[in-house]
């Protein structure tokens, strides 16, 4: 039997592969600052979610901004999932198909086609700069630009390869703390958090199904620290990503995550003695990181894997290598890779 972790690491690839929107450095322009984007008949108002995209008793948890899964989502994701079936308690998305509804007002500004069956992604003006989008649909009512959406109103069905749906929101009034802006695409640059968006007593009862402790149940994405080791960084002749980040559920721990390039790729935990990657400087020299298989999400148990060696060669750049042996003297070699803000 797939082990509960197993499980989990499954179903994430197959949560997440289509989602569009990811976080990452192709430019995709997704939202228009000069308005409404030409689409006739947005609301002047603040954005106000007023239905869950998913009824309440369907949700068997959210994760909040800044899930890893690479490789499709290396960098933390600029949007939030409600899941509709729990891969560790070995549900089926098949099983869990459930309704699907607009959470508030809107014009539709896209439909894209995710190249998975009848999944699509669908993104919504709210207001003259506010976007909202909602991915893994399988409309039931005909979806096309300028339609019209009403808060509540069904829209078709999740999925049944999807074990959860995906919200977001990108707000052009926002721009995240990035090094290198140029780096991200405008759905990523201008992610806001979904759920502070919702009227009561709804905003409370879904912050109440996050899975993150402490008082912050958002999540976020920018972890960004110039001069420092901490936020997102490209590989310098493939721009591969790579993050030094924090967890979705406890924002306290460490978590690295690798797409391609290095000998190890995944995401990893770090032994509780290793530096906070926002401490780590060209004055710091050579560190290493004792790494551990993990997730973002409830914590998961697992013995080391290997060791990172990490050194900042200057404010925006950092030479990276992951060795197989747990102890003895390592150095970098020619497998080494530099990465670039």
């Amino acid at each position: 039997m797939m082990s509960s972790p197993a499980r989990w690491a499954l179903s994430l690839s197959l949560t997440l592969a289509a989602c569009g929107g990811g976080s990452n450095s192709n430019p995709s322009g997704p939202s228009d600052p000069s308005g409404n984007g030409g689409l006739a008949g947005v609301g002047a108002g603040p954005l106000v979610f007023r239905a869950s995209p998913v009824a309440l008793d369907a949700i068997r948890f959210i994760t909040p901004l800044g899930n890893l899964n690479p490789p499709d989502h290396t960098l933390p994701t600029d949007h939030i999932y409600f899941y509709v079936a729990n891969p560790d308690q070995g549900e089926s998305p098949a099983s869990r198909r459930t309704d699907f509804f607009a959470p508030a007002d809107g014009i539709v500004a896209d439909v894209i086609n995710n190249g998975a069956g009848a999944d699509r992604k669908v993104r919504v003006q709210a207001t003259p700069t506010i976007v909202y989008y909602l991915d893994h649909l399988v409309p039931e009512i005909a979806l096309s630009r300028g339609t019209k959406l009403t808060a509540g109103q069904r829209i078709g069905t999740t999925g049944s390869t999807s074990f959860g749906i995906d919200l977001g929101v990108v707000n052009d009034a926002l721009t995240l703390s990035f090094v290198n802006p140029s780096r991200w695409n405008s759905e990523t640059l201008h992610a806001d958090a979904p759920l502070k968006y919702y009227e009561e007593p709804l905003r409370s009862q879904l912050y109440s199904r996050v899975q993150r402790i402490g008082p912050d149940l958002d999540g976020r994405i920018d972890f960004d620290v110039a001069g420092r080791l901490s936020g997102a960084w490209f590989g310098e002749s493939d721009a591969a990503p790579m993050a030094f980040v924090y967890d979705t559920y406890d924002p306290s721990q460490v978590r690295i995550s690798v797409a391609r390039g290095l000998s190890q790729l995944g995401v990893f935990a770090v032994a509780a003695t290793d530096p906070l990657p926002r401490d780590i400087s060209v004055g710091s020299g050579k560190v290493i990181y004792t790494l551990f298989r993990s997730r973002t999400g409830p914590p998961v148990g697992g013995s080391a894997s290997g060791r990172m060696l990490v050194q900042m060669l200057d404010d925006r750049r950092v030479r990276v290598e992951i060795f197989g042996q747990l102890a003895g003297p390592i150095d970098f070699t020619a497998a080494a890779k530099v990465f670039a803000r």
